[in-house]
C-alpha cells in the first residue's frame, strides 16, 4: 500500500505542475516571437507601431522571408566576387536546365508552355555565360 500512496504523491504532483509548465512554455514562445517581431521590423525598418497586432504566423512568415532575403544576398555577393563559386553555380544550374529539359521532353506537357520554359532556361543559361551579369533566375 505505501507504493500506491508515493504513485498518487508522484501523479498529483505531476497533474499540479503540468499547467504551469506549459503556462511557462507558452510564455517562452510568446516572448521570443515578441523580440523576434521587434528584430525583424527593426531589420526591414519598419514603424512597429503600424505592426502591433501581428499574427504568430504572420511575425514566423516576415522571419523566414527576411532570413531567406539575407541568404540570397549572401549567394548572390559570393557569386559576384569568387569566380570558383560562379562557376559551381552555373555547373549547377546547366546540370539543372538540363534535368529539366529531359523531364519536359519525356511528359506530356501543353506545346507553348514547354516553349516558353525551354528559352526561359536557353536565356538564363545565356545570361549565365558573362560572369558580370546578376543571376535573377
Amino acid at each position: 500500500m505505501p507504493a500506491d500512496k508515493s504513485y498518487s504523491k508522484t501523479s498529483d504532483y505531476r497533474r499540479a505542475t503540468k499547467p504551469l509548465m506549459e503556462k511557462r512554455r507558452r510564455a517562452r514562445i510568446n516572448q521570443c516571437l515578441n523580440e523576434l517581431k521587434t528584430l525583424v521590423l527593426d531589420a526591414l525598418h519598419e514603424d512597429p507601431s503600424r505592426h502591433s497586432k501581428l499574427e504568430k504566423a504572420d511575425i514566423l512568415d516576415m522571419s523566414v522571408r527576411y532570413l531567406q532575403n539575407i541568404q540570397r544576398q549572401q549567394v548572390a555577393a559570393a557569386i559576384a566576387t569568387d569566380p570558383a563559386v560562379f562557376n559551381k553555380f552555373k555547373a549547377g544550374f546547366n546540370e539543372c536546365a538540363a534535368e529539366v529539359r529531359r523531364y519536359v521532353s519525356q511528359i506530356e506537357i501543353d506545346y507553348n508552355l514547354r516553349q516558353r520554359l525551354l528559352s526561359h532556361l536557353g536565356n538564363t543559361i545565356a545570361r549565365l555565360a558573362t560572369p558580370t551579369t546578376a543571376c535573377t533566375c
